[in-house]
């Protein structure tokens, strides 16, 4: 082989690489703009859901407390709310988030309405109720589901594998990445500033995609094994379909011995729970669960079946006694929402919640000033504008009217929600609606300027 033929092949292998590189850019792009929209919504949602219970927190003074000594037990919790509620049903009684946050114990009243009733665990005195709808109810039904039922569960699952396809994809065609995590090059245009960052983030939240994505993956895995293939939706619980069914009884409060006589049992038997909440009638039995010394598991993973009228215990498990399939099925929400570390750990999910939600927004935002340049703009740039407007009017047209349907489902009124929830849902709507239209608005701009600009294939001015 001549020096010139070794010269000729090298070029060629570089077009080849480059023509390759382009290839695996382009479909990254494309994943980008055909799901970015809705790869936001699902991203913005998630991230203020990581928060929600210290959300709920800020904006209801009834769930604010001072931590003055030693906080009050379960027991004297539920005979609080008993004594102040004597006509109501107590259906779960939580134990503080943090120190500083009130006891919760949900209810149904005298009308047969679901209501939140906050306790000060150190006074023991009742500071306020609210309604079942807040902040965190309505953050975890927008992300699971976007309040469309199955439809929207398997909508928001079905977008992790173009959030995988475009980690994928970013890996191959962005050489020598794993160089470039300090490097941010000088930018003269917003254009190239928001490409550098776009760059250098989505590096940073290489991990966080991947994690994300997985379990986003997995729960389309998991609702499609339950439903289509085995009918099993829990490894242990009191309905028929889980790998160990416990039979459902009748619940009769007069036969029940007294909450403290049955929590006293179940203390006994697992000193090592540190009791999360507590139901006195699931499917007919007293039911606690808690965090014990297994790692990165929810907190149902230790749980206790307690008869009410004997206190025998019927079941008993021990996260560390799981199958790794369901040791991981009870890891798959803590590694998703971040929940597993406390505040800490939710505070930098938050984070990188924003940076994905950032990247899927600028991702779009890059394509369209890419395509603007292309002599194939015109068509491209429709598909893009039909599909982002298409996103956001379902989006606007969908979210606020299941906000009133969410309340009237349990009773509840929307005015009567607490003002600082009803405040923040609102207003966290309409920031997130102006931002999905402000990105449809900024692609269909750079259409209309290169349009008027006189791009080959933008319009009429290229014939």
């Amino acid at each position: 082989m001549t020096l010139a033929d070794l010269a000729s092949s090298q070029i060629t292998l570089a077009r080849t690489k480059a023509q390759s590189s382009r290839v695996w850019f382009d479909w990254h792009s494309w994943l980008g703009v055909v799901t970015g929209l809705l790869l936001f919504i699902v991203c913005w949602g998630g991230t203020f859901a990581t928060l929600s219970y210290e959300l709920d927190w800020l904006v209801n003074p009834d769930q604010r407390v001072q931590a003055v000594g030693e906080a009050g037990s379960l027991e004297d919790i539920y005979q609080s709310v008993a004594e102040a509620y004597p006509s109501a049903v107590i259906q779960n009684v939580y134990a503080p988030l943090y120190r500083n946050f009130a006891a919760e114990v949900a209810i149904l009243n005298e009308f047969n309405q679901s209501r939140r009733v906050y306790v000060d665990p150190y006074t023991l005195e009742v500071t306020g109720e609210g309604p079942f709808l807040n902040i965190q109810r309505y953050l975890r039904d927008f992300h699971r589901r976007l309040f469309t039922g199955s439809f929207g569960f398997y909508l928001i699952c079905l977008a992790s594998f173009p959030l995988i396809g475009s980690l994928i994809t970013s890996l191959v065609f962005y050489k020598r990445w794993w160089r470039r995590f300090f490097e941010f090059k000088s930018a003269r245009t917003v254009r190239t500033f928001v490409s550098n960052l776009h760059r250098l983030v989505g590096l940073w939240a290489l991990w966080f995609v991947f994690i994300i994505s997985v379990t986003g993956a997995w729960y389309m895995f998991e609702r499609i094994r339950s439903f289509h293939i085995d009918d099993v939706f829990a490894y242990s619980d009191a309905i028929p379909t889980a790998v160990v069914p416990i039979e459902m009884l009748e619940y009769d409060s007069n036969t029940a011995l007294p909450f403290d006589t049955l929590l006293a049992i179940a203390r006994e038997a697992r000193p090592d729970i540190d009791i999360a909440y507590v139901t006195p009638n699931r499917n007919g039995y007293f039911y606690v669960v808690g965090q014990a010394s297994n790692i990165l598991v929810r907190n149902r993973a230790n749980k206790i079946f307690l008869l009410p009228e004997t206190g025998e215990i019927v079941y008993n498990q021990h996260g560390e006694d799981l199958s790794p399939y369901w040791y991981w099925s009870n890891m798959a929400d803590p590694v998703h929402f971040g929940n597993f570390g406390g505040l800490t750990s939710k505070v930098i999910w938050f984070a990188f919640g924003l940076i994905l939600s950032f990247l899927s927004l600028s991702g779009v935002w890059l394509f369209a000033k890419r395509l603007s340049r292309s002599s194939k703009f015109q068509t491209k740039a429709l598909y893009t504008i039909v599909a982002l407007i298409a996103v956001s009017l379902w989006f606007l047209l969908n979210s606020p009217d299941p906000f009133i349907a969410l309340a009237a489902q349990t009773g509840e009124q929307a005015q009567q929600l607490v003002p600082g929830v009803r405040i923040f849902l609102y207003s966290w709507l309409i920031v997130t609606s102006l931002m999905c239209l402000s990105w449809v608005y900024l692609v269909i701009a750079n259409y209309k300027h290169a349009e008027k600009q006189g791009v080959p294939g933008s319009g009429p001015r290229s014939a």
